[in-house]
This record gives C-alpha cells, structure tokens and sequence, in this order.
C-alpha cells in the first residue's frame, strides 16, 4: 500500500476546501489515500512544500511567485499553482488604542501624522502584523497604510507572525494592529482587543487568496494523483458556494481540533460572509477556478507589489513577469 500523500494547510477559515474534501470523502472516491497536516506557521509549510516533505499545499498566492523566483531569500523552486482556492477573508484589526487615534484621524491630520509624532517624540514605531512577507495580507495592509498617509516602508514596523498568534499579540502589546484570514479578526473583535477597520473586499477586490500549490517536479511526475487532487479541491470549493447550509457544516468540521480549533459559531460568521464591519458584502469565495486572461492586469499589480516587498515600488518592472504567469498556468 502506497502512502498517503501529504497536504499542507493551517488553521485558517480559507482551509475549507481541503477539510471539506476529506470529510465528503471526495480524496478517497478519487482513488487517493490523503493526510492534511496542519502546519504551524507559512514558512513551515513553505518550506515542506520546497523539500518534499509535503506534496500540496494551501498556499498564499504571493508565496508562490516568492518562491518561484526565489524573492527576498525565499528557497527557490519551481512551482505551479492550477486552481484558486478563495478570494478574500482577510482583515485588517487593530487595537483597542490605535482605535481610539483612528477616531481623531481627519484629511488634516492622518494616522500618518500622529505616528510621524510619535517618532520625533522618539518613540517605537508602530508594529503592523502580518502572516508572512509575501502575502495578499502584508499587500492589503501597505494599500491601508497608505490610504491613512501611513509611509508603510518608513513609519512603521512589520512583524510576521503564525496567524494562530495573532490575538494573543495584539492583547499583550506585541504589535499595534494586523492583516490576517479568519477567524482570527473576528476572535480579536469577540475578546475585546481589538477592532476590525478594513476587509480585503476593500482594499483589493476579486484578488486571489489561496492557491492550491504544487512543486513543478511531482505535479509532473505524478500527473495523476495531481489532477485527482485537483478535481477533489475543486469540487469541494463549489460545495462550498452551494449554500448556507454546507457552510455551516464546514463550521463544525473546521472547529474541531485538528484543523482550525476555535468555536463553531465564529467560523460560521466568516464563512456566512458577516464580518463585523460590513455583514451585507460578500468576504470570502471559495473560486475553485483556475485563474484565467482576464485575471492578467490584477495578476500584473500583484506581481509589482510583491517585488515592492524587496525594494521600492518605483524600481520595480515587469521583467519575468512570464514566469508568474508559468507558475499559473497563464502563458496563453
């Protein structure tokens, strides 16, 4: 008996599709034996995925070019990402104290102000949150940033953090505010320590979230097993769309301790599309479509951006752009 193979998730709402596939048995009935190992941080899973120790993986989509081309010391390997997961469900939550600034912000006098006081007062700056360097959180918490005259390159600090810590650090001072999936934002706003400002919905709509990531090497040396992965996620993430009664049952399943470990309920309110801040506008879609031409232009901004995260946006182009598109299966 050949053994299972081996996915990496974490324990994040978005991780859905993986967690429903396997309790609707649809690995199993694609001829697959499949153990989700739940990782404790992306560069964990990251680095699983590079060396073997994991053959699929829920997978952030700027992690993916990251690691195609080796950014900011990234292990580099080639690596194909076929299907989109979800779009959407992060959010940006800060502080109890940042909130109170926030409600003093005006057009004259920004949060950008107030921490470009705080550092000629010779203060610490600010620490912004994040799960990981490359990813569509820290992208979405620089377009805040910005929107609040916030320099994210010099006014501030960011810290990357496992998304499971996200609370704890927020309560204990760690850091200011961050950007993470849900529940985590949600579990902030319930305990009290913090308010959440901001949907990816708003700050970059329709961009892709999840992929479902392969080494180059096996997704073509095992063909097969890929594409029945591929149908079983994707089947799995259009079970999801289908109504509000499988969402509530991914809920149960994705609490249980293994996977994501928090209270059903919170789950259900993300997976409901009722975040706090605006309960009326879809949050998170679970695509479970392959990105296509006319994903190019939005393609072509995450890939500007994410080479911003290694030096200024201004000195960024569109050189290997075509490897990014290599990585999704977009050449055309």
């Amino acid at each position: 008996m050949s053994a299972a193979l081996k996915i990496g998730i974490l324990a994040l709402t978005d991780s859905a599709p993986f967690v429903v596939a396997q309790h609707l048995s649809l690995f199993a009935r694609a001829g697959l034996e499949v153990a989700l190992e739940r990782q404790p941080s992306w560069a964990t899973l990251r680095d699983k995925l590079v060396y073997g120790e994991i053959q699929a993986a829920h997978m952030l989509a700027p992690m993916a070019i990251a690691v195609e081309l080796g950014l900011g010391g990234s292990p580099r390997k080639s690596i194909r990402a076929p299907l989109v997961l979800s779009r959407g469900g992060n959010g940006v939550t800060v502080s109890n104290a940042l909130w109170e600034v926030l409600q003093t912000s005006t057009a004259g006098h920004t949060l950008g102000d107030a921490i470009r006081a705080r550092k000629a007062q010779g203060l610490p700056p600010l620490v912004f949150g994040t799960v990981f360097r490359f990813s569509m959180h820290t992208l979405q918490l620089r377009r805040w940033l910005s929107a609040q005259g916030v320099d994210p390159d010099v006014d501030v600090r960011f810290e990357a953090l496992p998304p499971i810590r996200m609370v704890q650090a927020l309560r204990t001072g760690e850091v200011d505010a961050f950007c993470a999936g849900e529940p985590w934002g949600s579990l902030a706003v319930s305990q009290r320590v913090g308010h959440m400002v901001a949907t990816s919905s708003q700050l970059w709509p329709d961009a892709p979230e999840k992929v479902l990531g392969f080494s180059t090497a096996w997704a073509y040396s095992h063909a097969a097993e890929r594409d029945a992965i591929v149908r079983a996620v994707q089947t799995a993430c259009h079970w999801l769309q289908d109504g509000e009664a499988n969402r509530r049952q991914a809920a149960q399943w994705l609490s249980m301790a293994e996977f994501a470990n928090v209270p059903a309920d919170l789950l259900e309110r993300a997976l409901l599309n009722t975040p706090a801040l605006n309960p009326k506008v879809p949050v998170l879609t679970f695509d479970g479509q392959a990105l296509s031409q006319t994903d190019l232009p939005m393609l072509e901004h995450m890939w500007l951006e994410t080479q911003s995260l290694c030096g200024p946006l201004g000195a960024q182009s569109l050189d290997g752009f075509d490897r990014v598109k290599e990585v999704f299966n977009l050449m055309g």
